[in-house]
């Protein structure tokens, strides 16, 4: 049986319990996913907030089908204990250490146009009823960044991070329904990524942020990559890694080549580059982005577009990449300073 934990520790999956001594410490998880039958892409995210240890953060982005838009939410809550990681209205249940979750979600998100988004920040507007029950089934081993830096394929360190000084990965299938005000949506063919993070977050610690990307994708016969870069705004690279999982399960650290990075703003159209290479092998793939939700740094993630200051920009998008004639869908988000100078990235 394969061993998904990739050598991490049971307690990594739990939620501390005690508050660290380090100030602005805090703990992350996310699950973020797209079924493409439903045409439903999904960024699902609970953490504590840095300042105020106690009290968790819901924050759930929904990308409705076709041209309907996007859902978006956020609230806070003392959340006892014995019930975190969750929040007010977002939780998420380990039933299994690295192998099964349980995510769902009881509440209201407001609805935002394309149009709206895309003019700049989204107006306050119609919330609507929300609905998430989904179990989620692992699919690939754990991917550690900070192993994953020091494989002799990666660059970098994690521990130097300005957002975290731990940070795992893991792909994954997902079942369940979802509903949005009177109409159901069954998910059945979804893949998604996950990713649990622990240490400081802001306040001055670390790296600075010059912009990053993250992406993965799982392919029905089992084969999946994951991938990450995070550099200065001098453009060195301060963390970057890959994994490809084959089809009999065999896990590889993988080198980064030409990462995707975000040069503007499109709902849907762009072709990006998907390259690694490991011992043995390479793919030269490319993803097809089909959705997105595009989200302000500067703003703590309110969606819409924002050009103030250097238009530091987080999007995230879906849609499919091909490998050897197989079809998986890409998550894959990205931030960076649209407004600043292009920099090349540098070791």
């Amino acid at each position: 049986m394969t061993d998904f934990s990739n050598g991490l520790p049971v307690e990594k999956e739990s939620i501390v319990a005690e508050k660290p001594a380090e100030p602005f410490w805090c703990e992350n998880l996310l699950f973020a996913l797209y079924d493409p039958k439903a045409d439903l892409g999904f960024w699902l995210h609970l953490g504590s907030v840095p300042t105020e240890w106690a009290m968790w953060e819901d924050r759930v982005l929904v990308c409705l089908p076709g041209d309907e838009g996007v859902l978006t939410m956020w609230a806070y809550y003392y959340t006892p204990q014995e019930k975190k990681p969750a929040g007010p209205n977002l939780a998420f249940k380990c039933v299994e250490p690295f192998r099964r979750w349980k995510v769902t979600f009881d509440g209201f998100a407001m609805h935002v146009a394309n149009a709206d988004m895309a003019k700049g920040m989204a107006p306050d507007g119609l919330k609507k009823r929300l609905i998430i029950d989904l179990d989620i089934e692992c699919a690939i081993p754990v991917w550690d960044a900070h192993t994953a830096a020091h494989s002799g394929k990666g660059k970098g360190e994690m521990t130097s991070q300005g957002w975290a000084k731990e940070h795992y990965e893991q792909l994954y299938r997902a079942k369940g329904v979802v509903k949005v005000e009177d109409k159901t949506y069954p998910i059945e063919q979804a893949t998604g990524w996950r990713d649990h993070s622990r240490g400081p977050r802001g306040g001055g610690t670390g790296e600075p942020w010059g912009g990053h990307v993250i992406a993965g994708c799982l392919y029905p016969s089992g084969r999946a990559w994951i991938f990450s870069t995070y550099w200065r705004p001098d453009g060195k690279i301060t963390l970057e890694g890959a994994c490809v999982v084959e089809k009999d399960g065999s896990f590889r650290h993988a080198e980064v080549l030409n990462p995707p990075r975000l040069r503007e703003l499109k709902m849907s159209g762009e072709t990006l580059p998907v390259h690694l290479k490991w011992e043995g092998g390479e793919i030269n793939l490319t993803m097809d982005v089909k959705r997105s939700i595009w989200t302000s740094m500067q703003k703590r993630l309110a969606v819409g577009k924002d050009t103030a200051d250097n238009g530091l920009m987080y999007v995230l998008n879906f849609g499919p990449c091909e490998w050897d004639g197989e079809v998986g869908q890409v998550y894959i988000e990205r931030s960076d300073p649209l407004n600043l100078p292009f920099i090349e990235l540098k070791a």
